[in-house]
């Protein structure tokens, strides 16, 4: 499956097309925009590898790629937003305790005592906020899937069926896979950004490419863990046979 997917989208017949117009949508994705973009392409490569189709698809039909990479940027965001509750939380927490906190009558101990629950309160929000983007980033693969696949927001946080998936296996060994390739993605982008601008633009480009590898590999998993019942993606418009 990782040999597979290296090549998955240098196998498409537009594959250097692609892999500009991915790549210049990366670099622009401070925008927001040209991210949602890229999220609307991560989503339909989804969709085509679960429904056995390995041609890497193009970038066309811009308003429904843009709803696709909507739909997915909601999900990823949503996820992403839970270990930042819990710091912003943890914050709160850390203020409140310099006021209510009471001192002993010795300003020294109340001080220690303050300082001590400070750092207890920083330290458990600090191992919950970790332990939360660890499951967030295991999930978010499954849920990107369950979005792509039905087309609907809710099925990225439909937790009783994702946990049927993300306990699998083949979810977590496709998981590790496509997290190999992202790492392996940002790394190159790590080693081309030494050389100043065209380097990094270089870069941006490889970790596209890496995206899009890491799409097809949820996509392949998708099929063997996909919930009972669920039906596979239908073929796009453009690609039905005519009757």
């Amino acid at each position: 499956m990782l040999e597979a997917s290296l090549s998955y989208l240098r196998d498409g017949d537009d594959a250097v097309t692609t892999a500009v117009i991915g790549g210049l949508l990366l670099l622009a994705s401070p925008l927001i925009i040209p991210s949602i973009l890229v999220f609307g392409y991560v989503a339909r490569v989804i969709r085509r590898t679960a429904g056995g189709d390995d041609e890497p698809p193009a970038f066309e039909a811009w308003g429904d790629l843009f709803v696709d990479g909507l739909k997915a940027f909601v999900v990823a965001f949503v996820y992403s937003l839970l270990p930042l509750g819990v710091l912003a939380v943890a914050g709160a927490l850390t203020v409140g305790a310099f006021v209510v906190v009471p001192g002993t009558g010795d300003p020294g101990a109340g001080t220690f005592l303050g300082t001590f629950v400070v750092g207890v309160v920083v330290l458990v929000a600090g191992l919950v906020a970790l332990g939360l983007s660890l499951v967030g980033l295991y999930v978010t693969p499954a849920a990107l899937a369950a979005v792509a696949d039905s087309g609907k927001v809710g099925d990225g946080f439909a937790l009783g069926t994702l946990w049927g998936v993300v306990t699998k296996r083949a979810y977590a060994t496709g998981w590790v896979t496509a997290a190999v390739v992202v790492l392996a993605g940002a790394l190159a982008v790590g080693v081309f950004s030494v050389v100043p601008i065209l380097g990094t633009i270089a870069g941006v480009f490889v970790q596209f490419y890496a995206f899009a590898a890491a799409a097809a590999i949820v996509g392949w998993t998708w099929t063997d863990v996909r919930p009972v019942g669920t039906e596979p993606p239908e073929t796009e418009p453009a690609e039905r046979p005519a009757v």
